[in-house]
């Protein structure tokens, strides 16, 4: 069970995330000041520290260090700006939050957190094998790709819709590649600040910025030898594309502050859930640097196009968390399975992950059956549209992305997906009616 401190002033704050990281089932230990910041890391270890900044007895950015030695640290404040959040990520600190922030995104960052701590103490996951699950046709083809690309070096782009499994594929063609035995390093560009990616992808000298004490390797000289796995690579500012370029064409990088050029050898796979295509058409990205990372495409099939698929990855997960949990393998009941099955899963296989370690944990029974399933889930099949005969094909057609787009949740990019239509089509459909609308008003 990880351990985590949280130092917070403000009582009621301290207070409700600690009882949130509860629920969870972490260990957490609340404190106000420095002084019982100390006194804690000196009675115990904890894997993970959230900092709020401005305290009592001083500025948390003070004991930062002491807490790196041996903690993970997330840096909440409502003072700071942005210097702030540039100095405590330079530091070492895992991200930072301002406040007012909500619980729920709290909470996903620790445990990307302890995620990230978990794969360094496993030498970047050397010892978790990867499995592609599914025998569906899609799947099969999918491995075929993996195994013929695997040894070919040159940069791979792997495409597909949020929790697809994008990175699971981009560590099968690692593991499968000559360049095993040497690190996978994994950067979500979606996830640092816009003053951080230089620092973070290419390192630092001493003395580049205010605080740093000690020249730090980016991410691309970690990853020399190995592969370089670059998600969400359509977040990538303009201004880092075009250094981003340069090292793809040169194998050489500069760290910040630095005076000299470094060689590096690094397999570059890139993931995205846009369609860099078209950010390339907004000149959001840059078309030249989008042919040097599409030497080859592999696009991930999302959940609803390999239903086949389900059964097994069902049993899958089940028996994993059954592992996990301590407890005994529950199966699935046919009537279950076949809900899950109706149910379109817009947060594909991690969404299916999800449901089924919650349903093993309020299944009362040695099975799993309805009753132990989401309410959205068990009403699946009503999810459909609902077209009287007779009406217009133009009004049926804005009755049927109406729903698809209400049933994502308002995510254009998975309604334009499951149409079959362009995104910009789409967008172009909501403005011309979006206007109509207002003419009528």
């Amino acid at each position: 069970m990880a351990e985590i401190l949280v130092v917070e002033d403000d009582e009621s704050l301290n207070k409700l995330i600690c009882k949130a990281l509860k629920i969870e089932k972490y260990k957490v230990k609340g404190v106000k000041t420095i002084s019982d910041t100390l006194e804690a890391i000196r009675e115990s270890d904890y894997d993970l520290v959230i900092l709020d900044i401005m305290l009592p007895d001083g500025n948390g950015m003070e004991i930062m260090e002491k807490l790196l030695e041996r903690s993970t640290v997330i840096v909440i404040s409502a003072h700071g700006d942005i210097n702030v959040a540039v100095k405590a990520v330079q530091m070492g600190a895992f991200n930072f939050m301002p406040k007012p922030f909500e619980l729920a995104s709290l909470i996903t960052e620790v445990g990307r957190a302890l995620e990230s701590r978990e794969l360094r103490r496993e030498n970047i996951s050397l010892k978790l094998p990867t499995k592609l699950v599914g025998e569906s046709p899609a799947m099969r083809k999918l491995r075929d790709v993996i195994k013929t690309v695997s040894s070919r070096n040159v940069t791979v782009l792997v495409e597909g819709e949020s929790g697809t499994g994008k990175e699971l594929v981009a560590r099968s063609i690692w593991e499968l590649s000559d360049r095993s035995k040497d690190p996978f390093i994994a950067v979500n560009c979606g996830a640092i600040p816009l003053e951080l990616f230089e620092s973070e992808l290419f390192g630092y000298e001493k003395g580049a910025f205010t605080g740093a004490s000690k020249s730090k390797p980016g991410k691309f000289e970690l990853a020399n030898k190995g592969v370089l796995f670059l998600d969400e690579i359509g977040d990538l500012p303009k201004s880092v594309q075009v250094k981003l370029l340069r090292v793809l064409e040169t194998s050489e990088i500069e760290r910040l502050g630095g005076v000299k050029s470094n060689h590096v050898d690094v397999r570059v796979i890139s993931a995205t859930n846009k369609g860099l295509e078209e950010e390339v058409e907004k000149g959001n990205f840059r078309e030249d640097l989008y042919y040097r990372i599409n030497v080859v495409k592999i696009e991930v099939p999302p959940l609803r196009e390999r239903i086949e698929d389900i059964p097994i990855l069902v049993d899958h997960f089940s028996r994993i968390f059954a592992n996990q949990m301590g407890v005994k393998f529950k199966f699935f009941t046919e009537k279950a399975v076949e809900a899950l099955k109706e149910y379109p899963f817009p947060g594909n296989v991690r969404e299916l992950q999800n449901v089924v370690r919650s349903a093993m944990v309020f299944s009362k029974s040695d099975k799993v059956d309805l009753d132990a399933l989401p309410p959205k889930i068990v009403g699946a099949k009503k999810n459909h549209v609902q077209i009287p005969i007779g009406v217009k094909l133009e009004d049926a057609e804005r009755m049927l992305i109406t729903a698809t787009l209400e049933h994502f949740g308002g995510n254009k990019t998975q309604t334009a997906k499951t149409l079959g239509i362009g995104l910009s089509t789409l967008h172009n459909k909501l403005n011309q009616w979006r206007e109509e609308g207002a003419k009528k008003d």
